[in-house]
Parts: structure tokens; sequence; C-alpha cells
């Protein structure tokens, strides 16, 4: 089952990508109408991964005073949302929330998907964290933020948790 959130069907809706789905090919085959539209900061969040998909973490944003992350905009139609709905788990594994990124044109709102509570920090696999990193070189951000975030779960006291 999905809800709609109210977005009426005839309003372009912009989604932020943090996460796979800033690999745009990835992207087009999953949202076949998605328009890549601009890169994005999301203020005051900072990337980890957290989950369980197959004994891996999986990308997610959390609230983090002074931090940032880089992502992108996507124009998605509402077949695409729906379509995203069910690829990010939504609403058991994410829940999808509006929050207001900066573009280099001004802040705008868009849709994210945010993990649920209680699911414990996890590294990434290699292949999944590779198609994330090919997402960055696709929209030329910078990699240090991605192999942080990578490398502080790879940290033995992060293992324990």
């Amino acid at each position: 089952m999905t809800i709609k959130h109210n977005v009426p069907r005839f309003v372009p809706i912009l989604y932020f990508a943090y996460g796979s789905n800033l690999h745009q090919e990835q992207m087009k085959n999953r949202c076949p109408d998605s328009q890549p539209v601009a890169r994005a900061t999301a203020h005051d969040f900072s990337l980890t991964f957290r989950g369980n998909y197959r004994g891996n973490g999986v990308a997610d944003i959390q609230p983090t005073k002074g931090r940032r992350v880089e992502g992108a905009l996507y124009k998605v139609s509402w077949d695409d949302l729906i379509a995203l709905d069910r690829y990010e788990g939504y609403p058991f594994l994410y829940q999808r929330q509006l929050i207001s990124v900066s573009t280099k044109e001004g802040p705008v709102n868009a849709f994210v998907y945010r993990m649920n509570k209680g699911f414990h920090y996890q590294a990434p696999s290699n292949s999944y964290f590779d198609i994330i990193r090919q997402g960055y070189r696709d929209w030329a951000m910078a990699e240090t933020p991605l192999l942080s975030a990578r490398d502080r779960l790879s940290q033995p006291h992060h293992a324990a948790k």
C-alpha cells in the first residue's frame, strides 16, 4: 500500500537522491520518467549506512547539526514515485519525507527516503558501494564524504554496535 502524501498527480515531484539512485543509469531503469535536475545539498544531515540487506548496510541520512549530505535532484512522475516507494521498502524500511535542500538557484523542497529507527549501523557491500560511487562520478561530486561514511563503519568500535 502506498500513502500519497497529498501530492497532486499533475505537480512535478522533486526527489533528492543520496545513495545508489545517484547512479543515473540505474535511476533511469527504475524510474523511466525521471529527469536529472541538479546537484543539491541537505544541510544538518550526515551520510551513513544502516539496515541489514543480506548482511550489509544501505545508505541513509540522519540529522546531524552542522553537517551536510551532497546528492542530486531528479524530477519524477507519480508512477516513478510509486516505483521508488516499492524499491526503498516504504513504509517498512524507509519513510518518505519532504525536506528542504539547497541548489545553486536556491532552496527547494524535495522528497527523500530516510530509514526507520531500529536498524543498526552496518557497512555496505562492495558492489552496492561501487554503484553509489559511480553515481558520485555521474554527478561529478567529490567522493571523500562517501568514503568517510563507509570507513567510519569499518572501524572496530562500530562492529560491536
